[in-house]
C-alpha cells in the first residue's frame, strides 16, 4: 500500500491546541487606600475599609473619622493627615502642605507617624469632621483652615 507524502489539511481549531476565544481577565489588584479604626475591645480585630482614590478615602474620614488615611502603595506605608479645607488656591502651598481637591493634607511614613502620635507630637482625631465648629468633632481646638467642605 502506498502512503500519500502530500501534507495532511487540519482544520481550523482541531490542532490539539486550545482555541482562544476571549482574553484572560486582568489581575485585580487590592484597593489603595485603608482606613483603619481602633477595636472596640482588644480581641476584635480593626475595622479596616480599602478605598480606590484618596478622595474616596477623605469622604469617608469626613463622613465617619478618623482624621488620616493609609496609602498601601509605598513601603513603608504613607500616612496621610487630613488638616483641613482650603478656603482659595495655593493656601495649602502656602501653609507648607499638600492639596487633594481641596482638602489640605500632610503625609508622612507610618512609623513616623505612630511614634509622633503616641508621643502627643501630632494630635489626630478618630472623630468625623464638625460643620458646626469646622474642625474634627473631638479636637474644636484642633488646627484648621476653613469648614468648606469641597468633598461631600
Amino acid at each position: 500500500m502506498a502512503r500519500n507524502k502530500s501534507p495532511r489539511k487540519h482544520k481550523p481549531g482541531k490542532s490539539g491546541r486550545p482555541t482562544v476565544t476571549s482574553r484572560a481577565p486582568a489581575p485585580v489588584y487590592p484597593k489603595r487606600f485603608m482606613i483603619s479604626l481602633p477595636p472596640e475591645n482588644d480581641d476584635d480585630r480593626p475595622p479596616e475599609f480599602f478605598y480606590n482614590t484618596p478622595k474616596e478615602a477623605i469622604r469617608h474620614c469626613v463622613q465617619l473619622g478618623p482624621q488620616f488615611f493609609l496609602d498601601t502603595q509605598y513601603y513603608p506605608p504613607l500616612v496621610t493627615i487630613i488638616r483641613g479645607f482650603a478656603q482659595h488656591p495655593g493656601q495649602a502651598d502656602d501653609a507648607g502642605y499638600d492639596c487633594i481637591e481641596g482638602v489640605i493634607t500632610e503625609s508622612l511614613p507610618a512609623d513616623e507617624f505612630i511614634t509622633y502620635t503616641e508621643l502627643g507630637i501630632i494630635p489626630v482625631s478618630f472623630e468625623p469632621w464638625d460643620k458646626h465648629t469646622n474642625n474634627w468633632a473631638d479636637r474644636p481646638d484642633n488646627f484648621c483652615f476653613s469648614g468648606n467642605m469641597p468633598i461631600g
